[in-house]
C-alpha cells in the first residue's frame, strides 16, 4: 500500500434519513448540496443541556414533540442540478485523484469476506501484529459479486458517481511497472470511460516510484502506449501530464520527457502536483515548463486560504491553477491526522477555490482509504459527494445554486479526540501533525428552502438554532459521549424532516478512530 507523504483526510459513516411522513420509507440517497463556512443564512442558536447560559425554553419547546408533516416536493437534490452537458461545457473543470490499488472490489468476492472486509476488520489487523486496529476505517459502497468484466463494471459505477458530482474526469496515478495495478487497470478504466460517457476524461499522473527511480524512457513508453485513447484528457490537443511530487527530480527530467514525446509526434503539457511550494516559490525553476500548477494541499480550515493564494499566484505567473480540495486526512498506519472541523475544511477550500478563480479542481483523493477520500462510501454514504456536487455546480456556473427543497446532513466522529483508549492494543497515539487544533463537535449541515428551526438531540441534551432565511447553514455543538445524535428541521411548530445518525458517540474505545462519519440527504429520493 502506498502511504502518502503529505496530508489529506477521510470521512464518515452512512446515516439513514427518516421521512417525516408516517409510513414513508427512509431515504439516505442524499442531496447534492454543501455548505459555506459557518452560516450563509441568518439565525440564532442555543445549546440546551450544554451551555449553562442557554435559553431554557429552547429545550422545553424542542421536547414538546411537535407533530409531523408529510414529506412533499420530493427530489434527490436540494438544488436543481444543471445537466451534465451544461456542466461539461463550462471552462472550469473538476477532477478527482484516483488511487488504483483501492477499487470497489479487489477480487470480486462477497463483501462480507473479501479483502476490504479484512482491511477494515479490527480482529484481522490485530492478528497481523501491528496493534493499530483497522488499517482502513472505510471502504467503497459494497455490491454483490458480478459476472463478466466486473473490473470495468466497477469503474463504470465510479465514473457515474463522479459525473453525478459534477466531475469531468479522474487523475489516474500510475507507476511504470508492468505488474503494478496502477498500470494494469488503466485499460479497463479507459474502456469504462468510453462506455459510460465519451466526454469523461482520464488525466495521466505518472508517479515516480519510491526513491524517484522511474526513468524518462519508461514514462515516455507508457504515454506512447495509450496516446491514441480518446478518453485521455487533453488541452488544445496536447496530453496533460500531472505527476504527483514531481520535485523529487529536476524540472529538466520532465522537460526531457515532453521533448522525447514531441519527437514521436505526441504533444503534451505539464501540470505538476507539487508536494509543497506555492506557484511563486516554484515559478523561477518551473514556470517555463508548465501549463499550470497544483499542490497536494493542506486539510484544515485555517490553511484554506492557500487555495485562493495559489490560484492568484499561478495567474500572476501566466499559468493555470488546479486547486487541491479534500474532506479530511486520517492515517492509522503512522498515527497522524489533521483536524478538518467536520465538513468545515471541505467547504472552506471549495469557497477559496471559487474566490481565487481557480481553473480546475483536484479532489484529493477519490479513493485512497488509508488517508483521504471523497468517493461515496460505506462510512458516509453520499454526504460528502453531495457537498461536492453543490460546489462544483457553483464553481462551474459562477452562481451559488438556489435551494428548491430541504436537505439535512450530519458530520461527526464516533468519539471525542481525548477519549480513553487501550494503550496495550494501540501502539501509536493518534496526533495532529500540524494545522488547527482538535475539535469535538456534532455538525448538522442544513440546506433550507425556507426559514426554520434546526434541532440537534444528544440524549437529554437538546440544541436549537433559528434560521431566519432560506439557504445553507452549518450548526455545530459539542459532542455528548454515550449518546447517538438525532436531528430535526421544524417549521411552525411541526417537524418537517428528521435525521438519525447511525454512529453512537462512545465514551471510551479500544482504538482511536479520528475519521468523520456522515449521512443524510433530502426527505425522499429520486432525480431533481
Amino acid at each position: 500500500m502506498r502511504k502518502r507523504l503529505m496530508l489529506s483526510a477521510a470521512a464518515a459513516v452512512t446515516g439513514v434519513l427518516l421521512l417525516t411522513a408516517a409510513g414513508v420509507a427512509a431515504c439516505s440517497v442524499a442531496t447534492r448540496e454543501a455548505a459555506s463556512l459557518g452560516q450563509e443564512t441568518g439565525g440564532t442558536g442555543t445549546e440546551a443541556g450544554l451551555d449553562a447560559s442557554a435559553d431554557p425554553s429552547a429545550s422545553a419547546s424542542a421536547s414538546a414533540s411537535p407533530s409531523v408533516v408529510p414529506a412533499t416536493n420530493c427530489g434527490r437534490y436540494a438544488f436543481t442540478k444543471a445537466s451534465t452537458s451544461t456542466l461539461r461545457a463550462a471552462k472550469k473543470k473538476a477532477f478527482a485523484f484516483y488511487f488504483p490499488p483501492y477499487p470497489i472490489s479487489i477480487e470480486n468476492k462477497d463483501p462480507g469476506s473479501d479483502y476490504w472486509a479484512k482491511w477494515t476488520t479490527e480482529a484481522d489487523r490485530l492478528a497481523s501484529g501491528t496493534k493499530q486496529g483497522e488499517e482502513m476505517l472505510d471502504r467503497p459502497l459494497t455490491r454483490a459479486p458480478l459476472s463478466g468484466n466486473w473490473r470495468q463494471k466497477d469503474f463504470e459505477t465510479e465514473i457515474r458517481q463522479a459525473i453525478d458530482m459534477g466531475l469531468d474526469g479522474f487523475i489516474w496515478e500510475y507507476h511504470s511497472v508492468s505488474s503494478d495495478a496502477r498500470w494494469t487497470q488503466l485499460p479497463a478504466m479507459l474502456a469504462a470511460a468510453k462506455a459510460v460517457d465519451p466526454g469523461f476524461r482520464i488525466m495521466l499522473s505518472p508517479d515516480l516510484q519510491q526513491g524517484a527511480n522511474s526513468t524518462q524512457a519508461s514514462i515516455v513508453n507508457d504515454v506512447l502506449k495509450v496516446k491514441s485513447e480518446p478518453a485521455l484528457y487533453k488541452v488544445d490537443g496536447k496530453i496533460v501530464l500531472a505527476p504527483f511530487y514531481p520535485e523529487r527530480v529536476a524540472v529538466s527530467f520532465w522537460d526531457g520527457i515532453r521533448t522525447t514525446l514531441a519527437g514521436s509526434g505526441v504533444q503534451s503539457v505539464l501540470v505538476p502536483i507539487f508536494l509543497s511550494g506555492s506557484p511563486n516559490v516554484r515559478a523561477a525553476a518551473w514556470n517555463n515548463s508548465v501549463y499550470g500548477y497544483s499542490l497536494w494541499g493542506n486539510r484544515w480550515v485555517g490553511g484554506s486560504d492557500s487555495v485562493r493564494k495559489g490560484a492568484v499566484e499561478a495567474h500572476a505567473n501566466g499559468r493555470k491553477y488546479m486547486a487541491p480540495i479534500a474532506f479530511e486526512d486520517t492515517r492509522i498506519y503512522d498515527g497522524r491526522y489533521w483536524e478538518s472541523s467536520n465538513s468545515g475544511a471541505l467547504r472552506a477550500m471549495m469557497e477559496k477555490a471559487i474566490a481565487g478563480d481557480a481553473d480546475w479542481l483536484a479532489l484529493i483523493t477519490w479513493n485512497d482509504y488509508t488517508e483521504s477520500w471523497v468517493a461515496p462510501s460505506k462510512g458516509r454514504g453520499y454526504a460528502v459527494a453531495d457537498t461536492i456536487a453543490y460546489y462544483t455546480s457553483w464553481f462551474k456556473t459562477g452562481k451559488r445554486p438556489g435551494l428548491v427543497r430541504d436537505a439535512l446532513y450530519y458530520f461527526h466522529r464516533s468519539h471525542r479526540t481525548d477519549a480513553p483508549y487501550d494503550t496495550s492494543l494501540q501502539q501509536i497515539a493518534m496526533h495532529i501533525a500540524n494545522g488547527d487544533g482538535a475539535s469535538n463537535k456534532v455538525e448538522l449541515l442544513a440546506f433550507l428552502s425556507a426559514p426554520g428551526k434546526l434541532v440537534i438531540k444528544q440524549g437529554g441534551s437538546v440544541s436549537t438554532k433559528d434560521v431566519t432565511a432560506a439557504g445553507m447553514v452549518s450548526f455545530a455543538v459539542a459532542m455528548v459521549p454515550g449518546t447517538t445524535p438525532s436531528f430535526e428541521l421544524q417549521r411552525g411548530g411541526k417537524i418537517v424532516q428528521t435525521l438519525q445518525s447511525k454512529v453512537p458517540i462512545k465514551a471510551k474505545v479500544t482504538h482511536q478512530d479520528m475519521m468523520y462519519r456522515a449521512g443524510g440527504g433530502t426527505a425522499c429520493g429520486g432525480k431533481a
